[in-house]
This record gives C-alpha cells, structure tokens and sequence, in this order.
C-alpha cells in the first residue's frame, strides 16, 4: 500500500542541489512555486545592491529617468545599508529637501516586494498624500521596474489584489494610510513600517493619540521588525523627527577636502559669495570653503568631495540609526540657487527664513516673540549626565528644603539664578514630609 505523502514525494525529483523539478498538472507547480518563493530565506543582497541592480527611474516621478544609481548621490547608500542591516531596528532620516529621501522609501518598499516579502505600511500626513504617493510614486516604479511588474496585480483586474492604498503580493502586502486616519493605523500586523514626513502629522489622529505611536504598535508582534522615521524638520522643541535623532546615534555626513583632505561636516558657514563695487550680492559667485585650509570648491568640486565621503556618528549605537542631511550635500543642487534662496527669504522676515532653514538646512526653527514659554525653554536645554558638574563649573553647592514651605522667596531664588549661571547636579527627593514645626527657615 503506497501512502498519500509517499505518492506526493514522487511528483518531487531532486535533479541538483539547488533546483527542484516538479511533476504534475500546472496548477500544482504553480501553487508549489508560489509556497517555496515565500518560504525563500532573504538574500544577501542589499537594497542599495538591489536597487542598482533592478530599479528604474520613472520620467513623471524623477528628473533623471532611467537605470538608478546610487552612486549619483552616495550617502544614501549609508542609508539603506542601515534599513537592511539586521542589528538595527529603527532608522531615522532629518534632513532638508532635494536630498532624495523619499526614493530611499520608495526603494525600501521595492526590495522587500520583490526580495523579501513581509507586511508594510507607508504613512504619510493625509489620506490624500497617501492617495497621490500611491498614484504618483508607488505606481509608476512597480510599471517600470521589471522584477516588480509580475508580483503587483493590474489596477484594472477585479480580483482586489490592487487597490489604491492596498496593495497584495506573494508573501506579504502594502498598506498606504494617512496620518489622520486612526483607522488606518490599527487595522493590521506590520513588519515594516515607513513614515514620511512625520513632522506634518496632526498631534493626534482623531482621539487615539500620536500617529507614530500609534502605527509602531503594529510592529510589536514581528522580532525583526524595521521602522524608518524621515522628514524635513519644523519647530524646534516640537520636531518628532529631531526628537527621534537626538534618541539615535547622530550620524553625520563627513566630506575629505580635496585639498588638504580634512574630514569635515557641510555647513551654511561655509557657503561664500561675492558682492560687486556697489555692495550688491552676487550669489552667481557662491562656493563652499574648507573649514581648515579655506580651499574653494565650486559645484563640480563640491560634488566629488562628497562622493568620497563617509557617514560618522556622534553617539553610541542602540539599535537607531540616525542620519541629518542638509541641501549642501544634494548632487542636484547649485549653491548659486541657495545663496539666492537665503537672501530672498533673509529679506521675507521670520517666515521666510523658518522655510529656508527646516527645508534647505534641515534643521529645527527657533520661534521667537510669540513663542509658548516652554518651547523656548525646551529650546534652550542642555545634555549633561546626573551627578556630573560642567566644565567651568567653580563651586559645587548642597542644601535640603521642602517643598511649598516658603513659597514668597521663589521670586528672589529666580532672580539669583538668572544672574549667575547655575545649572542642578543632581538631586534626591525624599519620600517623606518633615513636619513644618521641625524645620528652622533661615532669613
């Protein structure tokens, strides 16, 4: 009597240590085929490798179409190693606009459809930037990506493989929702989950809470589980996405002079210009200067150095890695055309200037004037560890009170400490009263 698996095991003929032959009727060999791809272990290709290798540019979404390179802006192959990186969990990305971070999602997305499937989610600020991610983005990269155009249903079938902001493929599916859509954010298990923009999120998606907490919950479940953090940054004091860098290792971007090959973060300092007899600005003359031997770098120069370069970090690794980019580094970007945009928004006021800073600098605005006491407060703290004294420090101070117990002398306490300079050490709360009886208030 030959047994049902016994009669299974013999439409499978091993013909090579890698290749499996399979007998039977086509429907069988397509469903067996579908199963091992799923079960496939993820390659050691990277999704900058595989990008290179498989990813098209699409003519309405980029203004160089065609076969990607990294090498075209190489810091962002830093970037995606981080993503495929098994030790790291989550990847934060701060940076200016123009810098190319939005095709690092897109190829992050790309790579796990093709080589490792899993469920993901994209979120983005609005249902309707989800909606035009999905149309303007998503859609033209799985049309001109050959590996793609197999694994992603036609729009137009009707089996509901493909829709808009729901995409299913062999081993996994997309899930595209916006910020504002609670629902969407606690609808499903993620593996992989991408927030772009999330300094434009509303504080709270309906009455749920923060969207970013919100959509990491999904994630608990999966041991390797990736989260991706990017956005251009706002306010200072109320940014998510610094909040998330100053929690990360703070890698930064470091370019070799071409000249004297010192190692050195890109800066706005270090963009110079000429001004003609009259005093007047000439940003058409704009370049970047060494910060040690003062070499000038044109464009052309500029765009090599960077190409050289390497991604540092300032603090320890935890898990997060953290990326900050300003437009100084983006290979499509002239200084003439900052230059131009700094004394524009320099000569609009505060509003201006905020644009010019959050989306060409990449870094937080200061709100002055009509700023809430506690962001300007939060805007002015400092990093020290408990039970350490900063350098300059002249004199270490101890005393003991109670709370509420003279509270007519917190105005002169205040008073003092805004005079001279004194920051808290370190302290310890009691966890007890002391009656007011056994204590002596000195004058």
């Amino acid at each position: 009597m030959i047994s049902r698996s016994q009669k299974l095991n013999s439409k499978l003929t091993l013909t090579t240590a890698s290749a499996l032959t399979l007998q039977g009727s086509p429907i069988l060999k397509r469903t067996v085929t579908t199963a091992l791809a799923v079960l496939k272990p993820p390659p050691d290709l990277t999704i900058s490798d595989w990008a290179d290798q498989n990813r098209r540019l699409s003519s309405e979404a980029s203004a160089e179409p065609g076969q990607w390179r990294t090498s075209r802006a190489e810091y962002q192959r830093g970037i995606m190693e981080a993503v495929s990186d098994a030790a790291t969990e989550t990847v934060v990305i701060m940076s200016s606009s123009q810098v190319g971070k939005t095709e690092v999602v897109n190829n992050c997305v790309g790579y796990h459809i093709d080589q490792d499937p899993a469920p993901i989610m994209v979120v983005m600020p609005t249902e309707r930037d989800a909606e035009t991610w999905s149309k303007d983005r998503f859609s033209p990269m799985v049309r001109d990506t050959p590996c793609l155009q197999g694994k992603i249903a036609d729009p137009r079938s009707r089996d509901g493989n493909n829709k808009i902001l729901h995409k299913r493929f062999p081993g996994g599916h997309l899930t595209i929702v916006g910020a504002n859509a609670p629902s969407g954010l606690a609808s499903r298990p993620i593996r992989l989950l991408l927030c772009d923009e999330v300094d434009r999120y509303p504080f709270s998606a309906g009455a749920e809470g923060d969207p970013v907490n919100l959509a990491k919950k999904r994630t608990v479940t999966f041991w390797n589980r990736k989260i991706v953090l990017v956005s251009t940054p706002t306010n200072k004091g109320s940014s998510r996405i610094e909040a998330a860098f100053e929690e990360s290792d703070q890698r930064r971007f470091w370019v070799p002079c071409p000249v004297c090959g010192l190692e050195q973060v890109l800066t706005w300092e270090q963009v110079k210009w000429d001004k003609d007899e009259n005093g007047d600005h000439r940003p058409e003359t704009a370049r970047y200067h060494c910060a040690d031997c003062d070499a000038a770098w044109m464009d052309e120069t500029r765009w090599a150095a960077i190409s050289k370069g390497r991604w540092i970090a300032d603090a320890p690794f935890n898990g997060t890695a953290g990326f900050h980019l300003n437009e100084i580094y983006s290979p499509w970007i002239r200084l003439e055309a900052m230059a131009k945009a700094f004394l524009s928004a320099r000569a609009g006021g505060d509003e201006t200037m905020k644009t010019f800073v959050n989306t060409s600098l990449g870094e937080t605005w200061m709100e002055s004037g009509e700023a809430p006491d506690w962001q300007r407060l939060q805007g002015l703290k400092e990093q020290w560890r408990a039970g350490t004294v900063p350098a300059g420090g002249r004199r270490v101070r101890g005393g003991a009170g109670q709370l509420g117990l003279s509270p007519e002398r917190s105005p002169r306490n205040c008073e003092r400490y805004a005079r001279h300079r004194a920051c808290a050490a370190d302290q310890l709360i009691l966890p007890f009263r002391v009656p007011a009886s056994s204590c002596k208030i000195q004058a």
